[in-house]
């Protein structure tokens, strides 16, 4: 794993020492309170300082700490400190650096990292995942309306799918590994304590029950796919994307972005297409958990106590009484006073769902007012666009078979021929240099003035090695 190439050998160290809980809580409190606010590097002192004075905040709440060895621990609280500086230090937890004579002490940038992680794990933060899928939606849309300037949105809707996906098969793997454990069960009693506490508690009302609300975090799960269709069905778009992943630097060259654009969109589409598998999984797993207590519940009688033999046991030991006309007296404490538990309080399994009735799709037809703007909008850009095959044609008609021609007298007809002419001035430097190759511009001191544009004079030539 990559992990460990980057870390220090001994990063792990106080966290397997018997002092693991005091070095964990200080360096989540180095990280966030210490360093998280520092533009700076603190000095050595301070960070001593702030040591001991954590140290005996914690030790005042959960007692002595102990030793990492098996030397005496130190008994002054600078000693102590001191100590488990020098721990961190070693273990590759902080560094030090001099700035002059001052000593100064910074976490390592790649524990910091790692630091980053364990305090929101330590923090127990909550993701709204029906807002990430929203989210995904969002990207998707902002995407498809500035293609130019918002295609890292792409990779955001991506990097939120497979976030929603992630989740999906923990809840799966969580009930899975919560049926194993209550199978492994021997007891009633352990039976239905991690049948309410890990399946009841943590994922009935924390993940799987939002699964089956209408306000579920995939309920837009359609609209994410056609949105993803209907960017991947538009080329303009794509090409647009595709230029940004270049320029923005995701892309090494355009026809590279162009790929990248649709491997991302058809992971998206992928990943919510794949969904309707994990929540029937999800089912399955659950409506096999409550069959089991189910089962549990209808025979607990049997399987816990053998009430039966005791109670043949009891008449037949009243049978064998010396007179039992009279009866035995019962005392009235010893009668039930409430009903016993029956069929009526067992829950009943959650009912199959019925399949789904194939229907007729119904094609939808495009409005001929968004096929015109389409068209119009496609005109439009091949009209705009300056290519080195737009300039090079430009050039040769206005050349004609004479080696040279001076902007004066070149005829501009167009707004393509105008679109072209004005950037003739730019041909050693556009195209990174393709142009330059085969033609030279020589600027003018003299003016050209015409019905499109005045500029100053200039004469395009042949290059001799071109010709």
């Amino acid at each position: 794993m990559a992990l460990f190439d980057v870390l220090p050998p001994d990063l792990f160290k106080p966290l397997a020492a018997p002092t693991r809980r005091l070095s964990a809580d200080l360096l989540l409190h180095l990280h966030e309170r210490t360093f998280g606010l520092s533009a700076d590097a603190p000095r050595r002192s301070e960070v001593l300082k702030e040591i001991a004075d954590f140290v005996v905040k914690w030790e005042s709440r959960n007692g002595p700490a102990g030793s990492d060895d098996d030397a005496p621990p130190a008994t002054s609280i600078e000693d102590r400190s001191r100590n488990v500086y020098q721990r961190l230090l070693d273990t590759g937890w902080l560094i030090e650096h001099k700035d002059r004579y001052i000593r100064l002490v910074d976490i390592d940038p790649d524990a910091s990292g790692l630091l980053h992680v364990l305090a929101r794990i330590e923090r127990g933060e909550a993701r709204s995942y029906g807002g990430t899928v929203v989210g995904v939606l969002s990207a998707l849309e902002n995407a498809a309306a500035n293609p130019s300037e918002r295609s890292e949105n792409i990779r955001n809707a991506l990097n939120g799918a497979h976030d929603f996906m992630a989740h999906m098969r923990m809840v799966s793997v969580s009930l899975r590994k919560v049926e194993e454990r209550i199978l492994r069960q021997q007891s009633l009693r352990e039976v239905f304590r991690h049948f309410f506490e890990d399946f009841v508690e943590r994922h009935l009302i924390a993940d799987f029950k939002t699964l089956h609300t209408k306000d579920n975090p995939f309920r837009f799960r359609s609209s994410i796919i056609r949105q993803a269709h209907a960017i991947m069905g538009e080329p303009l778009t794509v090409q647009s994307l595709a230029e940004a992943y270049h320029r923005e630097g995701r892309a090494s060259n355009v026809l590279q972005g162009e790929e990248a654009v649709m491997r991302d969109l058809s992971a998206i589409i992928a990943i919510f297409e794949s969904t309707e598998r994990h929540l029937a999984a999800i089912d399955a797993t659950a409506s096999r958990i409550e069959r089991r207590i189910l089962n549990a519940t209808r025979y607990m009688d049997r399987a816990g106590r053998k009430s039966e033999a005791k109670i043949v046991q009891a008449m037949v030991a009243i049978s064998k009484a010396p007179d039992p006309v009279e009866g035995i007296p019962v005392r009235p404490p010893l009668l039930p006073r409430l009903l016993p538990i029956g069929p009526a309080h067992i829950p009943t399994p959650r009912r199959e769902r019925p399949p789904i009735v194939p229907g007729n799709l119904r094609e939808e037809r495009r409005d001929p007012a968004l096929e015109a703007y389409v068209t119009a909008k496609a005109e439009y850009v091949r009209k705009t666009r300056v290519t080195p095959q737009v300039m090079t044609s430009f050039i040769e008609t206005a050349l004609g078979p004479n080696s040279s021609v001076r902007g004066s007298d070149i005829r501009i007809e167009t707004v393509e021929d105008f679109i072209a002419f004005q950037r003739l001035r730019e041909i050693n430097s556009m195209f990174d240099g393709v142009i330059a190759k085969r033609y030279e511009i020589e600027m003018l001191e003299a003016r050209v003035a015409n019905d499109w544009i005045t500029c100053q004079d200039f004469i395009i030539k042949r290059r001799r090695e071109a010709r």
